[in-house]
């Protein structure tokens, strides 16, 4: 019975990977919308300015099934921003570890919940103090299907 659930539960750990690999678009936007309740003008006008700034970002990442990625960051006021990990999950809880970032080496780790249907990733970032945790939603893009051929043109021979 014991090797029964050992194999069960390699075989969820395997569909949750396989759900991660490939292609991910993202936005952040800034957590609850309660949190600008007791705020003063500032605080509220940064809090403004922050949610304005995070709708012009997106983020992509691509899994790869040897648990590595490539992330980007593009933005209109930012300069792209190119990073480089490794990925690892149990269930539905994924940990992203960031080995580089434009380059440089960095150790940065992320922690997300994988949807149950695979096709959304939250991570939940802390940020600066004072505004509510910035929440990262990503979307698993479907890959294309591939073009067909276009039918040969008859030359009249």
């Amino acid at each position: 019975m014991r090797i029964l659930a050992n194999l069960l539960a390699f075989a969820i750990a395997g569909i949750a990977s396989a759900d991660l690999v490939g292609q991910w678009q993202g936005v952040a936007t800034l957590g609850p919308s309660n949190v600008a309740q007791g705020m003063d003008g500032d605080s509220l006008l940064k809090l403004q300015i922050s949610k304005a700034f995070l709708k012009t970002l997106n983020y992509s990442f691509d899994f790869k099934v040897d648990k590595s990625f490539e992330s980007v960051v593009v933005g209109e006021d930012i300069k792209r921003r190119t990073g480089k990990g490794f990925w690892t999950n149990t269930g539905n809880q994924v940990t992203i570890t960031f080995s580089e970032e434009n380059g440089t080496k960095r150790s940065q780790t992320l922690s997300g919940t994988l949807s149950p249907d695979g096709k959304k990733l939250l991570i939940t970032i802390n940020s600066k103090p004072g505004l509510p945790p910035a929440k990262l939603v990503f979307k698993k893009i479907e890959p294309l299907a591939p073009k067909k051929p276009a039918p040969a043109k008859s030359t009249g021979h």
